[in-house]
C-alpha cells in the first residue's frame, strides 16, 4: 500500500475542504446573498452618499457639505411639502382604519347577509392603480370637469361645484379608499381566530353589543390594526400617483411630488432629490421598525388550543344597514372609478356631461395603435414591457425569496439575523426612494436606458413581499421531511427540488402573483428609470396625461384596469379564493 507523502496529503485534504466548501447548496446561498446585499445596499449607499454633495453654482460641480438638508428645511416649499405629506399621511390612516376595521368586523364577526361575496371585492381597491383611481376621481369631482358636479347642478339645481378633490383633502380620500384594504387584511384574521368566551364574559356582566366591541373585541384586535395603520401610513408617505394628479398641479406639493421633480427633468438636482429621499425614506424606515419590533411581536390571546369558530353576531335588521355600509364602500371604491374612467373615455373631449350621442371608441383606437410622441408608446411598448416586467420580475423575486427563506429559517446561521433585517430594509424605504437611488447607482452603466434597470429596481423593492410569504409558510412546516430526505442520501438540490418547493407552493404562488399584480401597476420606478422604448403601462398613462387629454388619459386607464382585474380573476379560479390574500 502507498503512503502518500506530507506535502501530497496536504494538498489532497485542501482539495477535500474546498469540495466541502463549494457545494451547490454553500455557492448558491452565499452567491443570492452577495446579490441581495449588492442590490439593497449599493442604492441606499448612493443616496447617503450622494445627498451630502452640493452642486455649485454653475451646475457642474460638487463639494461635500450639509447645504441640501440646510436648503430642504429652510426653504419654504420644501418644509411645505414635508407637512403636507404628514397631513396626508395622517388623514389616510385615520380613514382607512375606520374603514379596514368597520368591514374586517362586519365580515367576520357579524350576520351580514352576502359576506362571504362581498370579501373578494372589498380587496380589489388593492389591486388596482391608485393613480388610477386619482384620475378617475379628478373626473369625478373636480370643480370644472366633475361628473358628480355636474350632475348636482343638473338635478339639485346647485349654482356651484359641492365637490372639489384637487387638495389635500382629495388626496387623503383617494389614497384612504384605496388603502383601505391593507388595514382590512391585518384585522380580519385576527378577528377571525378570537376566542369568543372574552365576549361572552363581557355580555354576561351586561355589556351591549356597541360597548363590548370597543372594550373587548377591538382592544384584543389592537396589533393587528397598529400594524395595519403603521403600514398605511408608510404607504401614504411614499405615494407618488395620488398627490401628483390631485395635488402638485394645484400648489399642494408633497415630498413624493418635489423628489420627482429634483430627480427628473432639465433642472434636476440628484443630490438635492437624494437629500430629500433620504428624509423620506427615513420617516417611513422609522415607522415600519416599529411595526416590526414593537407592534407585530406582541400578542394577545385570542387564540386558544381550543377548537372553535367565533360566534357570529346576530345584528337583527341592522344587517341589512351593514350590508348596505360595505356596498357602498364598493361602489365608491371601485365601481364608481371604473365606472367613471370609462364613460370619460367614450367622449371625444370630457366637459363633465355624459352625452350619449358622442360616444366613440376613438380614444382606445389612438391609444392602442396611432398615438406615440417622444417616440412612447403607450399602449404597444407599455403593455408588452409590463407584462415582461412582471413575468420575470415576480419569477426572479420568487427566487431569491426561496433562496433566502432557506437560509434565514433552515440553516440559521450567525447571518440569518443579517439577513431577516436585510430582506426587510427595502419595505421601509417608498419606491420613488429606492428608485433615486437605483438611478444614481447605475445612470452611467450599460444596463441603464434598458429593461433591465426598471426589472432591477422593481425586484429590489418589492422582493420582500414574496419572502414573508415563502417564510410564513416555511415556519408552518416542519423540517423533518427535509432532514430525512438528506439523510436518505439526497443532496440539496434535489431535497429542494422535491420536498422544499412543492411544500411552500401556496406561499410561492401567492408571492408571484402579489409581485406579478404590483409589477403591472408600479409607477414611480418606472417613470425615474424608464427610456423612450421601455415605457411600462404607468407611464403611457402618465404621457398621456401630460400630452393629451383626460378622455384619451381614461382609455389607456381602463386597459390597465382591465388587465388588472382579468388577471385577478384568472387567478382566483386557478389557485382559489385564499390565493390573494395569504
Amino acid at each position: 500500500m502507498t503512503t502518500l507523502s506530507t506535502p501530497e496529503a496536504a494538498v489532497r485534504a485542501r482539495l477535500q475542504g474546498w469540495r466541502t466548501l463549494l457545494t451547490p447548496e454553500t455557492v448558491t446561498n452565499t452567491a443570492v446573498s452577495a446579490l441581495v446585499m449588492a442590490m439593497v445596499l449599493l442604492p441606499l449607499l448612493a443616496l447617503v452618499v450622494s445627498s451630502f454633495l452640493v452642486l455649485d453654482d454653475l451646475g457642474f460641480g460638487a463639494d461635500w457639505g450639509l447645504a441640501n438638508y440646510r436648503e430642504m428645511f429652510e426653504g419654504h416649499v420644501v418644509r411645505k411639502a414635508f407637512l403636507n405629506t404628514l397631513f396626508v399621511s395622517a388623514g389616510s390612516t385615520v380613514l382607512a382604519t375606520l374603514l379596514g376595521v368597520s368591514l374586517a368586523w362586519i365580515n367576520a364577526r357579524t350576520n351580514c347577509p352576502f359576506r362571504e361575496r362581498l370579501e373578494p371585492l372589498n380587496l380589489i381597491p388593492f389591486f388596482l392603480s391608485p393613480f388610477v383611481g386619482a384620475i378617475a376621481w379628478h373626473n369625478l369631482a373636480s370643480p370644472k370637469v366633475g361628473m358628480l358636479n355636474h350632475l348636482a347642478s343638473d338635478l339639485l339645481g346647485a349654482t356651484g361645484p359641492l365637490l372639489n378633490v384637487n387638495n389635500l383633502l382629495g388626496v387623503i380620500w383617494v389614497t384612504g379608499i384605496f388603502f383601505t384594504p391593507l388595514v382590512y387584511l391585518f384585522v380580519v384574521g385576527s378577528l377571525r381566530r378570537m376566542d369568543p368566551s372574552l365576549e361572552d364574559s363581557a355580555r354576561t356582566t351586561g355589556a351591549g353589543l356597541l360597548r363590548t366591541t370597543l372594550t373587548v373585541t377591538l382592544p384584543l384586535a389592537a396589533p393587528g390594526i397598529l400594524s395595519g395603520a403603521i403600514i398605511v401610513f408608510v404607504t401614504s408617505a411614499g405615494e407618488f400617483g395620488v398627490p401628483f394628479k390631485l395635488g402638485a398641479p394645484y400648489g399642494w406639493e408633497t415630498l413624493t411630488t418635489q423628489i420627482f421633480t429634483k430627480a427628473v427633468g432639465d433642472q434636476a438636482n440628484n443630490y438635492m432629490g437624494a437629500a430629500m429621499s433620504m428624509t423620506l425614506g427615513a420617516i417611513t424606515a422609522v415607522f415600519i421598525w416599529i411595526q416590526r419590533r414593537i407592534i407585530a411581536p406582541r400578542e394577545f390571546t385570542t387564540v386558544t388550543g381550543k377548537g372553535f369558530r367565533p360566534n357570529l353576531i346576530d345584528l337583527g335588521r341592522w344587517r341589512w344597514a351593514a350590508f348596505a355600509y360595505n356596498v357602498l364602500y364598493v361602489f365608491i371604491a371601485v365601481v364608481l372609478p371604473i365606472l367613471s374612467i370609462f364613460l370619460v373615455s367614450l367622449h371625444r373631449v370630457w366637459i363633465g356631461k355624459i352625452v350619449p350621442g358622442d360616444f366613440s371608441s376613438l380614444n382606445y383606437e389612438m391609444v392602442l395603435f396611432f398615438w406615440s410622441p417622444l417616440s412612447i408608446k403607450p399602449a404597444t411598448n407599455g403593455i408588452l414591457n409590463s407584462f415582461i416586467l412582471a413575468i420575470v420580475g415576480a419569477t426572479i423575486g420568487m427566487i431569491l425569496a426561496v433562496i433566502l427563506s432557506f437560509q434565514i429559517h433552515r440553516r440559521k446561521g450567525r447571518f440569518a439575523g443579517s439577513l431577516d433585517f436585510l430582506c426587510a430594509l427595502p419595505v421601509g424605504f417608498p419606491g420613488i426612494v429606492i428608485a433615486v437611488g437605483v438611478l444614481i447607482t447605475y445612470i452611467k452603466t450599460p444596463i441603464y436606458g434598458t429593461l433591465w434597470i426598471i426589472l432591477l429596481g422593481y425586484v429590489t423593492r418589492f422582493f420582500p413581499y414574496g419572502q414573508r410569504n415563502v417564510a410564513s409558510v416555511m415556519l408552518a412546516v416542519s423540517e423533518e421531511l427535509e432532514q430525512s430526505s438528506r439523510l436518505s442520501g439526497a443532496s440539496w438540490t434535489t431535497t429542494l427540488r422535491r420536498i422544499t418547493v412543492p411544500l411552500l407552493k401556496p406561499g410561492i404562488f401567492a408571492g408571484w402573483l402579489l409581485m406579478f399584480l404590483i409589477f403591472i401597476r408600479e409607477l414611480p420606478i418606472s417613470l425615474i428609470l424608464f427610456t423612450a422604448g421601455t415605457e411600462t403601462l404607468s407611464v403611457g398613462i402618465y404621457y398621456l396625461q401630460e400630452y393629451k387629454n383626460e378622455s384619451v388619459t381614461c382609455a389607456l386607464s381602463v386597459v390597465q384596469t382591465f388587465i388588472l382585474l382579468a388577471c385577478v380573476f384568472l387567478f382566483r379560479r386557478l389557485a382559489g379564493r385564499e390565493a390573494l390574500v395569504a
